[in-house]
């Protein structure tokens, strides 16, 4: 009887003579629906002195709930909009952002994407697009006496990027983002070894997705955006956020990119080099 390794071989064999094997990349891979109960906002502030915290929810065109959570301090000069990235649930993940702007003298609008969190319905990634939309607009028109910039997270630069696209923001910060669907899923045929790289050879990518990256958005961006990633990144590795700083046409003066030592994909913005970078955009937002 032929071993399991052995009868592996013979299959990616077989894969790679038919012409090479087909990965494909569907919806499902990145985004599914995540409940979680909504954050104690009591013990939020409690640990957060000088916060104050307010929830409600914002209805959507296509009937779903989308939890929102707006953190307000005396001192803010600017309002941050931040969405998360895939499995962000604001309940888990809330005292995180709160601790990553700390030290900055800014308000917070939290959301749950729909599907996660206290939100209602079924993530799906043109649907998590048109909220950040509206989400954004809705926040937009009550914050109209300073400054309004966006952060998003992995999965939320995307979403991020497409409000960026769509609308002119006072600032941007692109946190652990990606050039393109493509580039991703190569990285992730490198990283699973030889044999799947031997053997895969062409890509299947949902067509949602093949809009997810940011490179193309990067190329047409006219405000202010501070790209920020860990230098251990595993999943969207320095060298992503590398390009899209490089293809970002705006002034040397209106561009970061920051690379923090010892970090990962969750927890740079967990870092002094975030609030110096982020202390910077605020002062280029807020000069115009």
């Amino acid at each position: 009887m032929q071993s399991r390794s052995a009868r592996g071989l013979m299959a990616i064999a077989l894969c790679v003579a038919m012409a090479g094997c087909t990965y494909s990349l569907h919806e499902s891979h990145l985004v599914r629906p995540m409940p979680a109960p909504p954050p104690d906002l009591a013990a939020l502030t409690a640990a957060h002195a000088g916060y104050t915290a307010t929830e409600s929810r914002i209805d959507t065109p296509d009937g779903v709930s989308v939890y929102r959570i707006d953190f307000k301090r005396a001192d803010a000069r600017a309002t941050v909009l931040y969405f998360g990235g895939n499995g962000f649930r604001t309940g888990l993940h809330a005292r995180r952002i709160l601790d990553a702007y700390a030290g900055l003298p800014v308000d917070l609008v939290l959301v749950d994407h729909r599907g996660y969190g206290a939100s209602t319905g079924s993530p799906t990634i043109d649907g998590m697009r048109a909220d950040a939309l509206q989400v954004y607009d809705q926040v937009r028109a009550g914050t109209t006496d300073r400054p309004l910039i966006v952060h998003g997270q992995s999965l939320g630069s995307f979403f991020a990027g497409h409000v960026a696209d769509a609308r002119q923001l006072d600032g941007l910060v692109l946190e652990s983002s990606m050039t393109t669907a493509e580039d991703w899923t190569r990285a992730m045929r490198a990283r699973a070894g030889f044999w799947t790289r031997l053997a895969v050879r062409r890509f299947d990518i949902a067509p949602a997705l093949q809009k997810a990256g940011n490179l193309e958005v990067a190329r047409r961006l006219d405000e202010p955006v501070l790209y920020v990633v860990g230098e251990l990144d595993a999943t969207t590795a320095p060298r992503f956020s590398q390009a899209l700083f490089d293809a970002t046409p705006v002034p040397a003066a209106d561009r970061q990119l920051v690379v923090v030592p010892g970090r990962g994909h969750n927890d740079a913005t967990l870092s002094p080099e975030f609030g110096v970078a982020f202390a910077a955009l605020l002062a280029r937002a807020s000069a115009d």
